[in-house]
C-alpha cells in the first residue's frame, strides 16, 4: 500500500502588505511563473481556482510557494486562513498547482562572461532572499555598466522594492563587480 504524502501549507507575510506567501512542505512547480489573469485550468488548475476569489489580483507560483496579491482596500486578516485552508485542501484532494513542466532555458553559452557572472551572483547571493519574501528576480540585460532586472511576485509593486533594488541588489553586484557595474534598474 502506497502512503500518500500530505501537503501542509502555512502563510508568511512579505514586505509587500498586499501580498501573502503560502508555503508548501512539498514542491509545487519546477520553475516560477507570474499570473496577472486567470490561467488555463488544465495547465494550472489550482491557480485558476484561486482567481475565482474576488479579491485576488495576481498570483505568483514558486517552486514551493504561492504568493497572492489582494485588492488594496482589504485586510489579509479577514481571509488569510480561508485561503491557506483552501490551498491545502485542494492540494490534498489531488488538485495540482500545475500539470505542466516548464523547462528552464539558461542559454549560458549565448551570454557574455559578465552576464554569466551576474547570473551566478544573483543565483547564489540574491535570489534566495528575494524568494524568501515571495518574489523572483530575473536578469534582463547588461549593457554599458547598467544591469536591468525584472522583479516579480511579491517584489513587483512592493513599497520597499526600490530599497531592495538599490541597497540590496545594486550594492551586492557593485561590491562583487566594482569595475563593471554602474547601476541596477528594474524594468
Amino acid at each position: 500500500m502506497k502512503s500518500q504524502t500530505i501537503y501542509t501549507i502555512y502563510s508568511e507575510q512579505t514586505p509587500n502588505p498586499n501580498v501573502l506567501k503560502f508555503v508548501s512542505n512539498i514542491s509545487l512547480f519546477n520553475a516560477t511563473k507570474e499570473f496577472f489573469d486567470k490561467p488555463n485550468k488544465v495547465d494550472f488548475p489550482l491557480i485558476s481556482l484561486l482567481f475565482e476569489f474576488p479579491f485576488v489580483v495576481k498570483v505568483f507560483l514558486g517552486k514551493n510557494f504561492i504568493s497572492i496579491e489582494k485588492k488594496n482596500n482589504l485586510d489579509w486578516f479577514e481571509f488569510s486562513s480561508e485561503i491557506r485552508e483552501f490551498i491545502q485542501k485542494k492540494l490534498n484532494e489531488g488538485v495540482k498547482a500545475s500539470t505542466i513542466s516548464i523547462e528552464q532555458n539558461y542559454q549560458v553559452n549565448t551570454k557574455s562572461k559578465i552576464e554569466q557572472k551576474i547570473e551566478h551572483i544573483i543565483d547564489k547571493e540574491i535570489r534566495p532572499y528575494i524568494q524568501m519574501d515571495g518574489g523572483e528576480i530575473k536578469l534582463i540585460s547588461f549593457k554599458n555598466g547598467i544591469v536591468q532586472v525584472a522583479l516579480q511576485g511579491a517584489c513587483r509593486g512592493c513599497p520597499s522594492s526600490v530599497t531592495t533594488l538599490k541597497n540590496g541588489i545594486e550594492h551586492k553586484l557593485k561590491s562583487e563587480m566594482p569595475d563593471e557595474i554602474v547601476e541596477v534598474i528594474s524594468v
